[in-house]
């Protein structure tokens, strides 16, 4: 995934600094949707925090964007993102498979494909080909159930609810819906299971390193495109990404 995403060439570089000027806007702007994903985006004390939000967030002040941000399920954001006018979601990764359905502005952040497994499971896993034997659990319209097709894994079970994948981990041998190995965003991970009481957990293997995304529907005026790009461009220049990702990168250590 990762030598893919580098034989893309992403807006943000491609557009120079001095076109960062305020896009002629519509007085709707642009629907920005997002869901819980510590540490890009998540809710705390009311309020959308996250590495990649702040990102977005910057980078609409900056371009004289106005934005109106909704936090729902991925599926649903990536549906919508697709289908309505003016709008876009993040953090995501920018598949082969998702290429031509989006605009594609970023890397916005970088995220870790994290594979956890029981406490107990000993076999060691260093590459992709070594999870093909294994059940592996995953959320519907995940990308990484993709990748890991994509990659010679067979037996990826997608469920509606990614909580539940903790528990279906403990599950007997001859449950249908036991997984041997989930996969799931290393960071918030390792929240679900603390939320969900699940500690005989732990790391098995780092399947990817994934940039991320800010994708918009191929319907998203491209003036405002253009200069949300621009501005993360001149973000990236002038430290103020890198700022960002720092204070981020201290809350949640990998």
């Amino acid at each position: 995934a990762r030598s893919m995403s580098s034989r893309v060439e992403c807006l943000a570089r491609t557009l120079p600094a001095a076109l960062l000027v305020a896009a002629p806007a519509s007085a709707a702007g642009l629907v920005l949707l997002t869901d819980e994903d510590p540490p890009f985006s998540y809710t705390e004390n009311g309020k959308l925090a996250g590495s990649a939000a702040d990102v977005v967030r910057e980078m609409a002040t900056r371009a004289g964007v106005p934005t109106k941000l909704e936090v729902i399920a991925e599926g649903k954001a990536f549906v919508r993102a697709q289908a309505d006018r003016d709008t876009c979601f993040f953090a995501t990764p920018r598949l082969e498979n998702r290429e031509r359905l989006f605009t594609w502005i970023g890397p916005i952040a970088t995220n870790l494909w994290a594979v956890f497994g029981r406490g107990d499971f000993t076999p060691s896993i260093r590459t992709l080909k070594d999870l093909a034997p294994y059940r592996i659990g995953t959320v519907s319209r995940d990308p990484k159930g993709d990748f890991l097709r994509e990659n010679g894994v067979p037996d990826v079970r997608a469920f509606s609810d990614n909580a539940q994948n903790t528990q279906r981990l403990f599950l007997a041998r001859d449950d249908p819906n036991r997984i041997d190995l989930w996969i799931t965003n290393l960071y918030s991970g390792r929240a679900i299971a603390k939320a969900a009481k699940v500690t005989d957990i732990k790391l098995v293997f780092i399947a990817a390193e994934e940039p991320l995304f800010l994708a918009c529907s191929p319907r998203t005026d491209s003036n405002q495109v253009k200069a949300l790009a621009a501005a993360l461009e001149a973000l990236k220049t002038d430290g103020t990404f890198k700022r960002i990702t720092a204070e981020y990168e201290k809350r949640f250590p990998p």
